[in-house]
């Protein structure tokens, strides 16, 4: 069995590892647009439920039973 051995040239392999930084960096930043959206998305959710539990606790307390 013969084993090849291939050259790469440096300029390539340069602009290879340039392209995966490119991918991880744009990922990064989509994990972290994804991130801000969830963060706002659930603050959002915390607003709503300290309204809705407050006007729970405001309504008097015979209204809700019958």
């Amino acid at each position: 069995m013969t084993t090849r051995t291939i050259t790469i040239d440096p300029r390539v392999a340069l602009t290879e590892e340039s392209a995966l930084v490119d991918h991880y960096r744009n990922r990064a930043l989509v994990l972290a647009q994804s991130l801000f959206e969830r963060d706002v998305k659930v603050a959002e959710l915390e607003t709503e439920l300290a309204e809705l539990k407050a006007r729970a606790e405001a309504r008097p307390a015979d209204l809700g039973e019958e």
